[in-house]
């Protein structure tokens, strides 16, 4: 008669996957709570539930997504959310801008403040770069073949112009600051031309 096989699970292993299964479900609780945060415009909070997560795993892309922005919209800090960016982005994510799409023309070309707009997010990861409205209206993705100019104008401070597949679109940043124009720009050059 054969005796039934047994198998020993050493301790340790159980023990790690167990503070795995914890530290996974304390990430998901402070990742939840750090978005939530953000969406609610309270930057700097969100990002200190962020960092909690980042300092310990850098590989989720969300994570890396929005911590990027907290540090913009809270610290106003490009050069502290540009390597966060691209993290989110080599972890196969996108780095995310808070954006006024213009609805003026004449206004954008003379570096007039913009009256008439739409607030949304400009998104770029690899080889695409997507605006969505906050208002479902007037988003587009841009693909490398489409893109034909992405300018940081040297009128308002923070304006964007992108000129894509025979249309042209003004955008401001929503710090209004150059520094996060200039960010944008560099992202989506290091993404449009791999």
């Amino acid at each position: 008669m054969q005796r039934p096989r047994v198998y020993f699970v050493p301790v340790f292993v159980l023990s790690c996957a167990l503070l795995g299964a914890q530290q996974n479900g304390r990430f998901a609780d402070l990742k939840s709570q750090g978005i939530g945060l953000f969406q609610g415009g309270k930057y700097s909070e969100a990002a200190g539930k962020l960092e909690a997560i980042w300092e310990e795993d850098q590989s989720d892309a969300k994570v890396a997504e929005y911590l990027a922005m907290a540090y913009l919209y809270g610290e106003h800090d490009a050069a502290k959310a540009q390597p966060v960016m691209e993290k989110a982005i080599a972890n196969g994510g996108q780095a995310s801008f808070l954006v006024f799409h213009s609805h003026e023309r004449l206004a954008a070309l003379h570096g007039d403040i913009i009256n008439q707009y739409c607030a949304g997010k400009i998104s770029v990861s690899p080889g695409k770069l997507v605006f969505i409205s906050d208002s479902g209206e007037h988003s587009v993705t841009i693909d490398p073949a489409e893109l034909k100019e992405f300018t940081v104008t040297g009128g308002a401070p923070g304006r964007i112009s992108i000129k894509a597949a025979g249309k042209s679109y003004t955008f401001m940043a929503k710090t209004h600051s150059r520094a996060e124009a200039v960010l944008l720009a560099t992202i989506t050059q290091q993404n449009f031309t791999r």
